[in-house]
Protein backbone atom coordinates (compact mmCIF):
# COMPACT_ATOMS: atom_id res chain seq x y z
CA UNK A 1 0.00 0.00 0.00
CA UNK A 2 1.08 3.56 -0.73
CA UNK A 3 2.25 5.69 2.19
CA UNK A 4 -0.39 8.42 1.92
CA UNK A 5 0.45 11.92 3.20
CA UNK A 6 -2.79 12.35 5.14
CA UNK A 7 -2.52 15.10 7.78
CA UNK A 8 0.98 15.99 6.54
CA UNK A 9 1.25 19.53 5.19
CA UNK A 10 5.04 19.93 5.34
CA UNK A 11 6.75 19.14 2.03
CA UNK A 12 10.01 18.44 3.84
CA UNK A 13 8.34 16.06 6.28
CA UNK A 14 6.48 14.36 3.44
CA UNK A 15 9.68 13.77 1.46
CA UNK A 16 11.67 12.59 4.47
CA UNK A 17 8.94 10.11 5.38
CA UNK A 18 8.88 8.90 1.75
CA UNK A 19 5.17 9.57 1.48
CA UNK A 20 3.32 9.72 -1.81
CA UNK A 21 3.87 13.03 -3.58
CA UNK A 22 2.00 13.80 -6.78
CA UNK A 23 4.62 15.84 -8.61
CA UNK A 24 3.34 19.41 -8.99
CA UNK A 25 6.78 21.00 -9.12
CA UNK A 26 6.38 22.04 -12.78
CA UNK A 27 3.77 24.51 -11.48
CA UNK A 28 6.23 25.73 -8.84
CA UNK A 29 8.83 26.35 -11.54
CA UNK A 30 6.36 28.30 -13.67
CA UNK A 31 5.17 30.39 -10.72
CA UNK A 32 8.62 31.48 -9.59
CA UNK A 33 9.84 32.28 -13.10
CA UNK A 34 6.77 33.89 -14.66
CA UNK A 35 5.60 36.30 -11.99
CA UNK A 36 6.08 37.73 -8.55
CA UNK A 37 2.85 37.98 -6.53
CA UNK A 38 -0.01 35.48 -6.75
CA UNK A 39 -3.31 34.57 -5.15
CA UNK A 40 -4.90 31.12 -5.35
CA UNK A 41 -8.42 30.32 -4.13
CA UNK A 42 -9.30 26.67 -3.64
CA UNK A 43 -11.73 24.85 -1.34
CA UNK A 44 -10.51 23.71 2.07
CA UNK A 45 -8.59 20.43 2.28
CA UNK A 46 -7.51 20.68 -1.34
CA UNK A 47 -3.72 20.82 -1.03
CA UNK A 48 -3.10 24.57 -0.69
CA UNK A 49 -0.96 24.18 2.44
CA UNK A 50 1.22 21.54 0.81
CA UNK A 51 1.71 23.82 -2.19
CA UNK A 52 2.73 26.66 0.13
CA UNK A 53 5.18 24.38 1.90
CA UNK A 54 6.60 23.18 -1.41
CA UNK A 55 7.25 26.78 -2.41
CA UNK A 56 8.86 27.37 0.97
CA UNK A 57 11.23 24.42 0.58
CA UNK A 58 12.16 25.60 -2.91
CA UNK A 59 12.97 29.14 -1.78
CA UNK A 60 14.91 27.76 1.19
CA UNK A 61 17.21 26.21 -1.43
CA UNK A 62 16.64 22.63 -0.24
CA UNK A 63 17.49 21.06 -3.57
CA UNK A 64 17.91 17.56 -2.10
CA UNK A 65 14.19 17.40 -1.27
CA UNK A 66 13.33 17.76 -4.95
CA UNK A 67 15.53 15.00 -6.31
CA UNK A 68 13.60 12.92 -8.83
CA UNK A 69 10.95 15.61 -9.33
CA UNK A 70 10.33 17.68 -12.45
CA UNK A 71 11.87 20.86 -11.09
CA UNK A 72 15.16 19.22 -10.08
CA UNK A 73 16.77 19.46 -13.52
CA UNK A 74 14.81 22.52 -14.67
CA UNK A 75 16.00 24.86 -11.92
CA UNK A 76 19.58 26.17 -12.05
CA UNK A 77 19.43 28.66 -9.16
CA UNK A 78 18.80 27.19 -5.71
CA UNK A 79 19.42 30.37 -3.71
CA UNK A 80 18.14 30.28 -0.12
CA UNK A 81 16.01 33.39 0.43
CA UNK A 82 14.69 34.84 3.70
CA UNK A 83 11.19 33.44 4.29
CA UNK A 84 8.26 35.18 5.95
CA UNK A 85 5.64 32.45 6.34
CA UNK A 86 2.25 33.48 7.71
CA UNK A 87 0.21 30.41 8.59
CA UNK A 88 -3.41 31.30 9.33
CA UNK A 89 -4.71 27.73 9.01
CA UNK A 90 -5.00 27.26 12.76
CA UNK A 91 -5.69 29.66 15.60
CA UNK A 92 -8.67 30.77 17.66
CA UNK A 93 -9.77 33.85 15.74
CA UNK A 94 -13.07 33.94 17.61
CA UNK A 95 -11.12 35.47 20.51
CA UNK A 96 -11.21 38.85 18.76
CA UNK A 97 -8.70 41.08 16.93
CA UNK A 98 -6.07 40.62 19.62
CA UNK A 99 -5.67 36.97 18.51
CA UNK A 100 -4.96 38.04 14.94
CA UNK A 101 -2.48 40.67 16.14
CA UNK A 102 -0.75 38.11 18.36
CA UNK A 103 -0.27 35.56 15.55
CA UNK A 104 1.17 38.19 13.18
CA UNK A 105 3.43 39.50 15.95
CA UNK A 106 4.82 36.04 16.70
CA UNK A 107 5.44 35.41 13.00
CA UNK A 108 7.34 38.68 12.64
CA UNK A 109 9.41 37.87 15.75
CA UNK A 110 10.37 34.48 14.28
CA UNK A 111 11.27 36.18 10.98
CA UNK A 112 13.48 38.65 12.85
CA UNK A 113 15.18 35.88 14.86
CA UNK A 114 15.78 33.78 11.73
CA UNK A 115 17.54 36.69 10.07
CA UNK A 116 19.40 38.09 13.06
CA UNK A 117 17.69 41.47 13.25
CA UNK A 118 16.28 43.24 16.29
CA UNK A 119 13.13 45.31 16.13
CA UNK A 120 12.85 48.14 18.63
CA UNK A 121 9.49 49.90 18.94
CA UNK A 122 11.34 53.17 19.51
CA UNK A 123 12.21 53.03 15.79
CA UNK A 124 8.57 53.69 14.93
CA UNK A 125 7.58 55.71 18.01
CA UNK A 126 7.61 59.03 16.17
CA UNK A 127 5.27 57.71 13.47
CA UNK A 128 2.90 56.28 16.08
CA UNK A 129 2.86 59.52 18.05
CA UNK A 130 1.91 61.51 14.95
CA UNK A 131 -1.45 59.84 14.51
CA UNK A 132 -2.59 60.55 18.10
CA UNK A 133 -4.65 57.33 18.12
CA UNK A 134 -6.11 56.19 21.45
CA UNK A 135 -7.73 52.93 20.36
CA UNK A 136 -5.23 50.22 21.47
CA UNK A 137 -6.26 47.81 18.70
CA UNK A 138 -5.67 50.44 16.01
CA UNK A 139 -2.33 51.37 17.57
CA UNK A 140 -1.20 47.74 17.62
CA UNK A 141 -2.41 47.31 14.05
CA UNK A 142 -0.37 50.27 12.86
CA UNK A 143 2.69 48.93 14.69
CA UNK A 144 2.40 45.67 12.73
CA UNK A 145 2.46 47.36 9.33
CA UNK A 146 5.36 49.64 10.31
CA UNK A 147 7.22 46.70 11.83
CA UNK A 148 6.77 44.60 8.68
CA UNK A 149 8.09 47.36 6.45
CA UNK A 150 11.06 47.91 8.78
CA UNK A 151 11.83 44.16 8.91
CA UNK A 152 11.71 43.69 5.14
CA UNK A 153 14.16 46.58 4.61
CA UNK A 154 16.43 45.49 7.47
CA UNK A 155 16.70 41.94 6.14
CA UNK A 156 17.43 43.22 2.64
CA UNK A 157 20.09 45.62 3.93
CA UNK A 158 21.73 42.84 5.94
CA UNK A 159 21.62 39.96 3.46
CA UNK A 160 21.28 41.67 0.09
CA UNK A 161 18.36 39.30 -0.56
CA UNK A 162 14.69 40.01 -1.04
CA UNK A 163 12.18 38.18 1.12
CA UNK A 164 9.77 35.46 0.01
CA UNK A 165 6.37 36.00 1.64
CA UNK A 166 3.93 33.10 1.81
CA UNK A 167 0.49 33.50 3.39
CA UNK A 168 -1.48 30.28 3.84
CA UNK A 169 -5.29 30.61 4.22
CA UNK A 170 -5.12 34.39 4.55
CA UNK A 171 -8.93 34.61 4.87
CA UNK A 172 -9.38 32.12 7.73
CA UNK A 173 -9.19 34.82 10.45
CA UNK A 174 -11.80 36.87 8.55
CA UNK A 175 -14.10 33.88 8.07
CA UNK A 176 -14.04 33.19 11.82
CA UNK A 177 -13.93 36.83 12.88
CA UNK A 178 -16.22 38.16 15.59
CA UNK A 179 -15.31 41.73 14.61
CA UNK A 180 -14.89 41.62 10.85
CA UNK A 181 -14.45 45.33 10.18
CA UNK A 182 -11.71 45.64 12.80
CA UNK A 183 -9.89 42.58 11.44
CA UNK A 184 -10.19 44.00 7.92
CA UNK A 185 -8.61 47.23 9.20
CA UNK A 186 -5.68 45.19 10.53
CA UNK A 187 -5.30 43.47 7.16
CA UNK A 188 -5.68 46.73 5.26
CA UNK A 189 -2.70 48.25 7.03
CA UNK A 190 -0.55 45.13 7.19
CA UNK A 191 -0.93 43.94 3.59
CA UNK A 192 -0.61 47.42 2.13
CA UNK A 193 3.10 46.90 2.79
CA UNK A 194 3.13 44.45 -0.13
CA UNK A 195 2.86 47.55 -2.30
CA UNK A 196 5.01 50.04 -0.39
CA UNK A 197 7.85 47.56 0.24
CA UNK A 198 7.63 45.82 -3.13
CA UNK A 199 11.36 46.31 -3.84
CA UNK A 200 12.22 44.14 -0.82
CA UNK A 201 10.00 41.22 -1.88
CA UNK A 202 11.29 38.47 -4.19
CA UNK A 203 8.04 36.51 -4.38
CA UNK A 204 4.65 36.53 -2.62
CA UNK A 205 2.04 33.79 -2.64
CA UNK A 206 -1.33 33.98 -0.86
CA UNK A 207 -3.98 31.29 -0.62
CA UNK A 208 -7.54 31.25 0.69
CA UNK A 209 -11.06 30.14 -0.02
CA UNK A 210 -12.36 33.48 -1.24
CA UNK A 211 -11.35 37.10 -1.77
CA UNK A 212 -12.53 39.56 0.86
CA UNK A 213 -13.27 43.11 -0.18
CA UNK A 214 -11.72 46.11 1.61
CA UNK A 215 -8.51 44.42 2.76
CA UNK A 216 -6.11 46.29 0.38
CA UNK A 217 -4.89 42.93 -0.97
CA UNK A 218 -7.06 42.89 -4.08
CA UNK A 219 -6.99 46.55 -5.05
CA UNK A 220 -4.49 48.95 -6.59
CA UNK A 221 -1.80 48.45 -9.18
CA UNK A 222 0.22 45.86 -7.28
CA UNK A 223 -2.53 43.41 -6.47
CA UNK A 224 -1.57 39.74 -6.83
CA UNK A 225 -2.17 37.83 -10.05
CA UNK A 226 -5.23 35.70 -9.36
CA UNK A 227 -4.64 32.19 -10.73
CA UNK A 228 -7.82 30.74 -9.22
CA UNK A 229 -9.55 30.57 -12.62
CA UNK A 230 -6.42 30.31 -14.76
CA UNK A 231 -6.37 27.41 -17.26
CA UNK A 232 -2.62 26.94 -16.80
CA UNK A 233 -3.09 26.32 -13.07
CA UNK A 234 -6.40 24.45 -13.10
CA UNK A 235 -4.66 21.29 -11.80
CA UNK A 236 -2.12 22.92 -9.48
CA UNK A 237 -4.08 21.40 -6.57
CA UNK A 238 -6.05 18.19 -6.73
CA UNK A 239 -5.38 14.92 -8.55
CA UNK A 240 -5.97 14.53 -12.28
CA UNK A 241 -7.27 11.30 -13.83
CA UNK A 242 -3.85 10.76 -15.42
CA UNK A 243 -2.10 11.25 -12.08
CA UNK A 244 -4.53 8.87 -10.40
CA UNK A 245 -3.86 6.01 -12.79
CA UNK A 246 -0.11 6.73 -13.05
CA UNK A 247 0.66 6.91 -9.34
CA UNK A 248 -2.02 4.73 -7.77
CA UNK A 249 -2.88 1.92 -10.16
CA UNK A 250 -1.90 -0.83 -7.67
CA UNK A 251 -4.10 0.61 -4.92
CA UNK A 252 -6.97 1.02 -7.35
CA UNK A 253 -6.67 -2.63 -8.30
CA UNK A 254 -6.49 -3.68 -4.64
CA UNK A 255 -9.65 -1.70 -3.89
CA UNK A 256 -11.35 -3.24 -6.94
CA UNK A 257 -10.38 -6.75 -5.84
CA UNK A 258 -11.79 -6.05 -2.37
CA UNK A 259 -15.10 -5.07 -3.98
CA UNK A 260 -15.03 -7.88 -6.55
CA UNK A 261 -15.25 -5.47 -9.46
CA UNK A 262 -12.98 -4.59 -12.37
CA UNK A 263 -10.26 -1.93 -12.38
CA UNK A 264 -12.30 0.25 -14.77
CA UNK A 265 -15.42 -0.09 -12.61
CA UNK A 266 -13.43 1.05 -9.57
CA UNK A 267 -12.07 4.08 -11.45
CA UNK A 268 -15.65 4.95 -12.45
CA UNK A 269 -16.77 4.74 -8.81
CA UNK A 270 -13.88 6.93 -7.64
CA UNK A 271 -14.81 9.49 -10.29
CA UNK A 272 -18.47 9.43 -9.24
CA UNK A 273 -17.59 10.05 -5.61
CA UNK A 274 -14.59 12.39 -5.70
CA UNK A 275 -13.83 13.68 -9.22
CA UNK A 276 -14.97 16.47 -11.55
CA UNK A 277 -13.74 19.66 -9.91
CA UNK A 278 -13.04 22.03 -12.79
CA UNK A 279 -11.39 25.41 -12.24
CA UNK A 280 -11.40 26.62 -15.85
CA UNK A 281 -13.69 25.71 -18.72
CA UNK A 282 -10.70 24.39 -20.74
CA UNK A 283 -8.81 23.17 -17.70
CA UNK A 284 -8.24 19.67 -16.33
CA UNK A 285 -10.73 17.99 -14.02
CA UNK A 286 -9.33 16.97 -10.64
CA UNK A 287 -10.21 14.76 -7.70
CA UNK A 288 -10.37 16.09 -4.14
CA UNK A 289 -7.02 14.71 -2.84
CA UNK A 290 -8.04 14.22 0.81
CA UNK A 291 -11.18 12.29 -0.09
CA UNK A 292 -9.42 10.22 -2.76
CA UNK A 293 -6.49 9.28 -0.52
CA UNK A 294 -8.79 8.35 2.37
CA UNK A 295 -10.97 6.17 0.13
CA UNK A 296 -7.98 4.30 -1.31
CA UNK A 297 -6.22 3.88 2.01
CA UNK A 298 -9.33 2.69 3.88
CA UNK A 299 -10.88 0.95 0.86
CA UNK A 300 -14.22 2.49 1.68
CA UNK A 301 -16.48 5.08 0.06
CA UNK A 302 -17.49 7.76 2.56
CA UNK A 303 -18.10 11.49 2.76
CA UNK A 304 -14.58 12.29 3.91
CA UNK A 305 -14.84 15.92 2.81
CA UNK A 306 -18.02 16.39 4.88
CA UNK A 307 -16.22 15.20 8.01
CA UNK A 308 -13.86 18.21 7.78
CA UNK A 309 -16.75 20.56 8.48
CA UNK A 310 -18.71 23.17 6.55
CA UNK A 311 -17.09 26.60 6.15
CA UNK A 312 -18.44 28.98 8.79
CA UNK A 313 -18.84 31.78 6.29
CA UNK A 314 -21.19 29.67 4.15
CA UNK A 315 -23.41 28.57 7.02
CA UNK A 316 -23.66 32.10 8.40
CA UNK A 317 -24.62 33.49 5.01
CA UNK A 318 -27.30 30.86 4.45
CA UNK A 319 -28.84 31.81 7.79
CA UNK A 320 -28.86 35.51 6.89
CA UNK A 321 -30.49 35.48 3.47
CA UNK A 322 -33.51 33.85 1.90
CA UNK A 323 -31.59 31.46 -0.31
CA UNK A 324 -33.64 28.98 -2.32
CA UNK A 325 -31.92 25.65 -1.67
CA UNK A 326 -34.03 23.88 -4.31
CA UNK A 327 -32.26 26.06 -6.89
CA UNK A 328 -29.19 23.86 -6.48
CA UNK A 329 -30.84 20.59 -7.40
CA UNK A 330 -30.40 21.64 -11.00
CA UNK A 331 -27.30 23.30 -12.40
CA UNK A 332 -27.24 27.11 -12.11
CA UNK A 333 -26.07 29.82 -14.48
CA UNK A 334 -23.51 32.43 -13.49
CA UNK A 335 -21.53 35.06 -15.36
CA UNK A 336 -17.86 34.12 -15.84
CA UNK A 337 -16.81 37.74 -15.41
CA UNK A 338 -18.72 38.10 -12.13
CA UNK A 339 -17.29 34.82 -10.82
CA UNK A 340 -13.72 35.86 -11.63
CA UNK A 341 -14.11 39.28 -10.05
CA UNK A 342 -16.13 38.18 -7.03
CA UNK A 343 -15.10 39.62 -3.68
CA UNK A 344 -16.97 38.61 -0.58
CA UNK A 345 -18.67 41.18 1.60
CA UNK A 346 -21.74 41.33 3.79
CA UNK A 347 -23.78 42.96 1.04
CA UNK A 348 -23.66 39.87 -1.16
CA UNK A 349 -27.07 38.24 -1.33
CA UNK A 350 -26.31 35.57 -3.91
CA UNK A 351 -24.62 32.49 -2.49
CA UNK A 352 -23.66 30.98 -5.85
CA UNK A 353 -20.11 32.41 -6.10
CA UNK A 354 -19.41 31.57 -2.47
CA UNK A 355 -20.67 28.02 -3.04
CA UNK A 356 -18.27 27.78 -5.97
CA UNK A 357 -15.22 29.00 -4.08
CA UNK A 358 -15.94 26.85 -1.03
CA UNK A 359 -16.08 23.80 -3.31
CA UNK A 360 -19.77 22.95 -3.33
CA UNK A 361 -20.23 23.95 -6.97
CA UNK A 362 -17.91 23.62 -9.93
CA UNK A 363 -17.88 24.42 -13.65
CA UNK A 364 -19.98 22.00 -15.69
CA UNK A 365 -20.28 23.92 -18.96
CA UNK A 366 -19.31 27.22 -20.52
CA UNK A 367 -21.43 29.16 -23.04
CA UNK A 368 -18.87 31.37 -24.74
CA UNK A 369 -21.38 33.48 -26.70
CA UNK A 370 -22.98 34.56 -23.41
CA UNK A 371 -19.80 34.40 -21.28
CA UNK A 372 -21.82 32.19 -18.96
CA UNK A 373 -20.85 29.30 -16.71
CA UNK A 374 -23.16 26.44 -15.84
CA UNK A 375 -22.28 25.43 -12.27
CA UNK A 376 -23.29 22.31 -10.39
CA UNK A 377 -22.21 19.84 -7.73
CA UNK A 378 -18.89 18.27 -8.77
CA UNK A 379 -19.61 14.79 -7.46
CA UNK A 380 -21.76 12.58 -5.27
CA UNK A 381 -19.75 13.18 -2.10
CA UNK A 382 -20.09 16.95 -2.28
CA UNK A 383 -23.80 16.92 -3.06
CA UNK A 384 -24.53 14.64 -0.12
CA UNK A 385 -22.16 16.63 2.10
CA UNK A 386 -23.89 19.88 1.27
CA UNK A 387 -27.37 18.71 2.16
CA UNK A 388 -26.24 16.89 5.29
CA UNK A 389 -24.43 20.01 6.47
CA UNK A 390 -27.49 22.16 5.86
CA UNK A 391 -29.80 19.67 7.54
CA UNK A 392 -27.61 19.79 10.62
CA UNK A 393 -27.78 23.60 10.67
CA UNK A 394 -31.50 23.78 9.94
CA UNK A 395 -32.74 21.10 12.28
CA UNK A 396 -30.42 21.16 15.31
CA UNK A 397 -31.76 23.57 17.92
CA UNK A 398 -31.88 23.78 21.72
CA UNK A 399 -35.35 22.23 21.59
CA UNK A 400 -34.23 19.59 19.07
CA UNK A 401 -30.54 18.88 19.87
CA UNK A 402 -30.48 15.55 18.06
CA UNK A 403 -31.41 17.17 14.73
CA UNK A 404 -33.27 15.36 11.97
CA UNK A 405 -34.29 11.77 12.73
CA UNK A 406 -34.04 10.88 9.07
CA UNK A 407 -34.01 7.11 9.62
CA UNK A 408 -37.59 7.24 10.95
CA UNK A 409 -38.64 9.54 8.13
CA UNK A 410 -37.14 7.03 5.68
CA UNK A 411 -39.04 4.16 7.31
CA UNK A 412 -42.29 6.12 7.05
CA UNK A 413 -41.90 6.74 3.35
CA UNK A 414 -40.68 3.24 2.61
CA UNK A 415 -43.72 1.70 4.31
CA UNK A 416 -46.30 4.16 3.00
CA UNK A 417 -47.02 5.58 6.46
CA UNK A 418 -47.84 9.15 5.38
CA UNK A 419 -49.59 10.00 8.64
CA UNK A 420 -46.46 9.29 10.71
CA UNK A 421 -44.30 11.27 8.26
CA UNK A 422 -46.63 14.29 8.49
CA UNK A 423 -46.69 14.14 12.29
CA UNK A 424 -42.90 13.96 12.29
CA UNK A 425 -42.79 17.04 10.02
CA UNK A 426 -45.08 18.91 12.42
CA UNK A 427 -42.80 18.11 15.35
CA UNK A 428 -39.83 19.25 13.30
CA UNK A 429 -41.42 22.60 12.36
CA UNK A 430 -42.49 23.24 15.95
CA UNK A 431 -38.84 23.09 17.05
CA UNK A 432 -37.48 25.50 14.42
CA UNK A 433 -36.90 29.19 15.21
CA UNK A 434 -38.61 31.78 13.02
CA UNK A 435 -38.07 35.51 12.83
CA UNK A 436 -41.36 37.28 13.65
CA UNK A 437 -40.80 40.02 11.07
CA UNK A 438 -40.39 37.68 8.12
CA UNK A 439 -42.57 38.31 5.09
CA UNK A 440 -44.93 35.67 3.76
CA UNK A 441 -42.52 35.10 0.86
CA UNK A 442 -39.64 34.35 3.23
CA UNK A 443 -41.78 32.10 5.41
CA UNK A 444 -42.80 30.17 2.30
CA UNK A 445 -39.16 29.91 1.25
CA UNK A 446 -38.18 28.56 4.69
CA UNK A 447 -40.99 26.03 4.51
CA UNK A 448 -39.98 24.85 1.04
CA UNK A 449 -36.31 24.63 2.03
CA UNK A 450 -37.09 22.51 5.09
CA UNK A 451 -39.31 20.11 3.13
CA UNK A 452 -36.75 19.83 0.36
CA UNK A 453 -33.93 19.12 2.83
CA UNK A 454 -35.96 16.47 4.63
CA UNK A 455 -36.70 14.63 1.40
CA UNK A 456 -33.20 14.98 -0.01
CA UNK A 457 -31.37 13.87 3.11
CA UNK A 458 -33.43 10.69 3.15
CA UNK A 459 -31.37 9.53 0.19
CA UNK A 460 -34.53 9.06 -1.87
CA UNK A 461 -34.99 10.48 -5.35
CA UNK A 462 -36.68 13.86 -5.14
CA UNK A 463 -37.81 16.22 -7.87
CA UNK A 464 -38.80 19.75 -6.85
CA UNK A 465 -41.26 21.73 -8.96
CA UNK A 466 -41.30 18.95 -11.55
CA UNK A 467 -42.65 20.04 -14.94
CA UNK A 468 -45.79 18.37 -16.29
CA UNK A 469 -47.86 19.18 -19.36
CA UNK A 470 -50.42 21.10 -17.27
CA UNK A 471 -48.27 22.57 -14.52
CA UNK A 472 -45.57 21.90 -11.93
CA UNK A 473 -45.78 19.62 -8.91
CA UNK A 474 -44.13 20.97 -5.77
CA UNK A 475 -42.23 17.77 -4.94
CA UNK A 476 -42.07 14.17 -6.05
CA UNK A 477 -40.46 11.60 -3.75
CA UNK A 478 -39.60 8.24 -5.30
CA UNK A 479 -38.28 5.05 -3.71
CA UNK A 480 -38.46 1.37 -4.62
CA UNK A 481 -42.03 0.88 -3.40
CA UNK A 482 -43.76 4.26 -3.71
CA UNK A 483 -44.14 7.44 -5.73
CA UNK A 484 -45.33 10.37 -3.59
CA UNK A 485 -46.81 13.42 -5.33
CA UNK A 486 -46.77 16.39 -2.94
CA UNK A 487 -48.49 19.73 -3.38
CA UNK A 488 -47.97 22.34 -0.65
CA UNK A 489 -50.21 25.35 -0.10
CA UNK A 490 -49.57 28.29 2.17
CA UNK A 491 -52.71 29.44 4.04
CA UNK A 492 -55.00 27.30 1.86
CA UNK A 493 -56.72 24.08 2.81
CA UNK A 494 -55.20 20.67 2.06
CA UNK A 495 -58.05 19.62 -0.19
CA UNK A 496 -57.27 22.54 -2.50
CA UNK A 497 -53.69 21.24 -2.74
CA UNK A 498 -54.90 17.71 -3.41
CA UNK A 499 -57.38 18.94 -6.03
CA UNK A 500 -54.53 20.61 -7.93
CA UNK A 501 -52.71 17.28 -8.19
CA UNK A 502 -55.86 15.77 -9.68
CA UNK A 503 -56.79 18.67 -11.95
CA UNK A 504 -53.27 18.86 -13.37
CA UNK A 505 -53.10 15.04 -13.60
CA UNK A 506 -49.62 14.83 -12.10
CA UNK A 507 -50.15 11.09 -11.55
CA UNK A 508 -50.54 10.51 -15.29
CA UNK A 509 -46.78 10.35 -15.79
CA UNK A 510 -46.65 7.27 -13.54
CA UNK A 511 -49.60 5.40 -15.07
CA UNK A 512 -47.39 2.52 -16.23
CA UNK A 513 -45.20 2.53 -13.11
CA UNK A 514 -45.36 -0.61 -10.96
CA UNK A 515 -44.96 1.38 -7.73
CA UNK A 516 -47.84 2.58 -5.60
CA UNK A 517 -48.62 6.24 -6.35
CA UNK A 518 -49.76 8.35 -3.38
CA UNK A 519 -51.03 11.93 -3.77
CA UNK A 520 -50.58 14.20 -0.75
CA UNK A 521 -51.95 17.72 -0.30
CA UNK A 522 -50.45 19.73 2.58
CA UNK A 523 -51.52 23.04 4.10
CA UNK A 524 -48.97 25.22 5.91
CA UNK A 525 -50.06 28.17 8.06
CA UNK A 526 -47.93 31.31 7.87
CA UNK A 527 -49.40 32.35 11.25
CA UNK A 528 -48.81 29.10 13.13
CA UNK A 529 -45.68 28.38 11.02
CA UNK A 530 -46.54 24.72 10.83
CA UNK A 531 -48.56 22.16 8.92
CA UNK A 532 -52.21 22.52 9.92
CA UNK A 533 -53.97 20.16 7.51
CA UNK A 534 -53.23 17.39 5.05
CA UNK A 535 -55.09 15.01 2.78
CA UNK A 536 -54.07 12.02 0.67
CA UNK A 537 -55.31 9.69 -2.04
CA UNK A 538 -53.85 6.46 -3.37
CA UNK A 539 -53.95 5.85 -7.11
CA UNK A 540 -55.72 2.54 -7.66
Amino acid sequence: MVNYPLSIQSFEDLRNRKCLYIDKTNYVYNLVHQGKTYFLARPRRFGKSLLCNTLRAFFEGKKHLFEGLKIYDLEKDWTAYPILYLDFVSGDYTAGPIALIAIISVTLKNYEDDNGIIFDENLIKEQIDKIKETDPIKVESLKLSLRLEYDLKAVFDKTGLQTVMIVDEYDNPLIKSVNLETDKDIYRGFFSVLKSADRYIRFAFLTGVTKFAKTSIFSGNNQPVDISLDKNYSAVCGITHEELTSYLSDDIQAFADQRNISYDQMVALLKKWYDSYLFHERGIKVFNPVSLFNALQKQDFKNYWYSTGTPTILVDRIKKIAFDITRLKCDVEYSKDELENYKDDDLMTDLVPLLYYTGYLTIKEYHEDEDLYILGFPNYEVERSFFKSLAKEFFTTMENPSGLDYLRFRDDFRTGDVESAIERMKALFSSLPYANNKSLRLIERDFQNVIYLVFTILGEYIISEAHFSKGRADSILINKQYVYLFEFKIDQDAQTALNQINIKNYAGRFKMDDRQVIKVGVSFSSVEKNITDWAMEEVK
